[in-house]
């Protein structure tokens, strides 16, 4: 198998990386018997732990599935699935912060309308707790960040809608990278702020607003990244900005 030993300190995004581009190359082709994971284990030189959060990503975009009793396969639909059109982002590295997050304004707003109309107390509950915790996490910029993407993977997760969910997941991928960027460019309280207001339609039990206050979140949040990155032109630096 040709995989390279893992001496980056990111290890299970090292394997992650390494084992989606075998799929996505056509090395392992739809239908194919993937190794177990001691064995992964073994060729990466890296802890199982980290195999087997690299798989769970990969089941999570749809690319793996998991056979009881006959192990763990490649997707026969993997190259054909909704995401073909996502992923290859994130293989070629693309840091286009806006328009991800104009993709996120049109996936993320449904999203919270039909958690919103979905959940329960409990769910409500848990939100609350990772809200609570960025919160408290306010002088902690890159704990904000991830805090951030957990609160809005959550409410993917709870629109019971498993695209929504996937591609919440892919988002996550691309945009964990350089999120803390984006808390450094519009500030921790605005995205608590915001978060607040989306919880408090939850609690109201008011889809039309938990909508609304996704969509003006998002909107805050690009407008803000806009005016950054024209700032950081006028002074003579980097456009973009937010490219890795």
């Amino acid at each position: 198998m040709p995989v390279k030993p893992i001496e980056r300190v990111h290890v299970g995004d090292a394997v992650f990386t390494q084992l989606k581009n075998l799929i996505l190359g056509g090395e392992w082709a739809p239908g194919t018997r993937i190794p177990a994971e001691h064995t992964l284990k073994e060729q990466f030189g890296v802890s199982r732990v980290s195999i087997r959060s690299a798989l769970e990503r990969l089941k999570s975009l749809g690319l793996i599935e998991a056979r009881q009793g006959s192990g763990t396969f490649v997707c026969l639909d993997s190259r054909d699935s909704l995401f073909d059109a996502i992923i290859p982002v994130y293989i070629q590295g693309s840091r286009d912060m806006i328009e991800i997050l104009e993709f996120r304004l049109a996936v993320e707003c449904e999203a919270a309308r039909l958690a919103c109309l979905r959940m329960d107390a409990r769910d409500i509950g848990r939100l609350g707790r990772l809200y609570e915790k960025m919160r408290q996490a306010v002088q902690d910029p890159d704990e904000v960040a991830r805090l951030d993407l957990d609160f809005h993977l959550q409410i993917a997760r709870l629109s019971q809608n498993r695209y929504f969910y996937q591609v919440e997941q892919v988002l996550r991928d691309i945009l964990s990278a350089n999120f803390r960027k984006v808390i450094d460019a519009i500030g921790p309280d605005i995205g608590i702020q915001y978060h607040e207001l989306i919880l408090a339609a939850f609690a109201a039990r008011d889809p039309e607003q938990a909508y609304d206050q996704m969509k003006t979140h998002l909107q805050r949040t690009i407008d803000t990244i806009r005016d950054y990155q024209t700032a950081a032109a006028k002074e003579g630096q980097d456009r973009e900005g937010f490219n890795a």
